[in-house]
């Protein structure tokens, strides 16, 4: 798995390549890490187009971040998703969170 990042302004794409396993939550946690010590990050957008399934630890990565932008005033989105992803987290209601775009 590998996740990547580019800023353009005051908006990060996080980009997700792979399945989101144990060892993936913890590359994903870092780059969230990262994330985090940017100034002025007004929304963060996600590319889940190339994940087909995540443990609970990826579930719980995104959620923790959600938290954390939401309180600096921020927003997060998922802007592509892969459709056994996207019902993944339609199951668990992660869609009334966040916005979810299925692509």
């Amino acid at each position: 798995m590998e996740v990547n990042y580019s800023q353009e302004g005051s908006r990060i794409r996080v980009a997700v390549d792979g399945n989101i396993d144990s060892d993936g939550a913890g590359k994903l946690s870092d780059i969230l890490q990262k994330i985090m010590t940017i100034d002025n990050v007004e929304n963060v957008e996600f590319d889940l187009l190339s994940v087909f399934s995540t443990t609970s630890s990826g579930i719980g990565k995104l959620l923790n971040f959600y938290k954390y932008i939401d309180s600096h005033g921020g927003s997060m989105e998922i802007s592509a998703i892969s459709e056994s992803l996207y019902k993944q987290f339609i199951d668990i209601h992660l869609d009334r969170i966040f916005t979810i775009r299925l692509k």
